[in-house]
C-alpha cells in the first residue's frame, strides 16, 4: 500500500493510487480497497502535523501503464467508471485518472 501526501498552505492531498500493468482500468477489487481508503480519509477531522492544523482533500488515482484512455474500456468498466464518478461527486473525494 502506498499513500501519497501533497499540497500547499494549509490543504494537503492524500492520494490512494491504484494501478493496472496490463488492462484498461484497475481491477474491482483494487477499486473497492481504494474507495474504502476513500471513506476513511474523507472523514478525517482536526488533523495537525507538528502543531500546524491542516485541511485535507481525498483523491482516489487509478493509472495504468499506457495511461488512460476512456474509448479503449469495455462496457462494463464504463460502467463502473460512471458508478465511480457519481461516488467521489457524492462523497466529497477527487478522481484521478492517468
Amino acid at each position: 500500500m502506498k499513500i501519497e501526501a501533497w499540497g500547499n498552505g494549509n490543504t494537503q492531498n492524500l492520494v490512494e493510487a491504484k494501478h493496472s500493468e496490463t488492462n484498461t482500468l484497475p481491477s474491482v477489487d483494487d477499486i473497492k480497497d481504494g474507495l474504502v481508503k476513500m471513506i476513511l480519509f474523507t472523514n478525517l477531522e482536526n488533523v495537525k502535523v507538528a502543531g500546524k492544523s491542516y485541511s485535507l482533500v481525498a483523491v482516489l488515482k487509478l493509472t495504468t501503464k499506457t495511461g488512460f484512455d476512456e474509448k479503449k474500456l469495455k462496457p462494463s468498466q464504463r460502467e463502473t467508471l460512471a458508478k465511480l464518478k457519481k461516488e467521489a461527486e457524492f462523497n466529497d473525494f477527487k478522481l484521478q485518472l492517468l
